[in-house]
């Protein structure tokens, strides 16, 4: 039985752990509140360090106090397992020099569809989840919800879906006021489909509270419905 530790949450978030480790981590996370109030912060570093390349961190050595704790036990539980430390380092330097970056670009409602550890893939995870196939289009919706003093956090998966379409997310209130939630354009091969199974992941925000949602409306720009999710 793979043994879980609280301090994997950053390893997670990294992409570090192996296939049969983020499976127990995920089983862990159902059950610890802890943990799961930590990686939607942690899911994002994952997508700040994709575009630095460890030569570019070499001639700069991290000054001790800016190095997160809980990065470094997370790698040295991981040197076994040859995990690189210079990505680890990055990590931890990009969570001080951008933590207003993860904070804010949780909503910005960027398509994602190849990251499972994105903060959509995150709070799909750990919020609360609405699901539903519609029977006429086939695509099969996820909408994930989390409080926020601004309003709501909104995640999607999609899948079924084929292209070219220009489509967006429409949440709506019991009082029938709509706001778009996130737009996004479905390339030819599409998402979730025979030939291209990776399901479409994106986040974004409404300014209404979880009380005040109706439902989610996922449409092409021209207002073909092809998904109606009710909360």
């Amino acid at each position: 039985m793979t043994e879980v530790h609280h301090e994997d949450v950053a390893a997670y978030a990294l992409g570090l752990l192996s296939e049969e480790e983020r499976a127990a981590f995920e089983r862990h996370l159902k059950s610890c509140g802890s943990c799961a109030g930590e990686v939607g912060s942690f899911a994002a570093m994952g997508e700040l360090i994709r575009g630095v390349h460890p030569d570019d961190l070499l001639p700069h050595q991290p000054e001790p106090q800016v190095e997160s704790l809980l990065v470094r036990r997370a790698a040295a539980e991981r040197r076994r397992r040859r995990v690189n430390r210079t990505f680890t380092t990055a990590a931890a330097c990009l969570v001080v020099a951008a933590g207003v970056f993860v904070a804010v670009g949780s909503v910005t409602g960027e398509p994602n569809p190849d990251s499972i550890h994105s903060p959509a893939a995150a709070l799909l995870m750990t919020g609360r989840t609405y699901t539903v196939t519609d029977p006429a289009s086939g695509v099969t919706s996820v909408v994930g919800l989390e409080d926020k003093g601004w309003g709501t956090h909104v995640a999607l998966e999609l899948k079924g879906v084929k292209g070219p379409l220009q489509c967006r997310l429409l949440a709506v209130g019991d009082d029938g006021r709509s706001e778009v939630v996130a737009s996004w354009g479905v390339p030819g091969k599409g998402y979730g489909v025979p030939g291209s199974p990776d399901p479409l992941l994106l986040h974004g925000g409404t300014s209404l509270n979880q009380d005040e949602l109706n439902h989610f409306t996922i449409q092409t720009v021209d207002g073909r419905i092809l998904a109606t999710v009710a909360v």
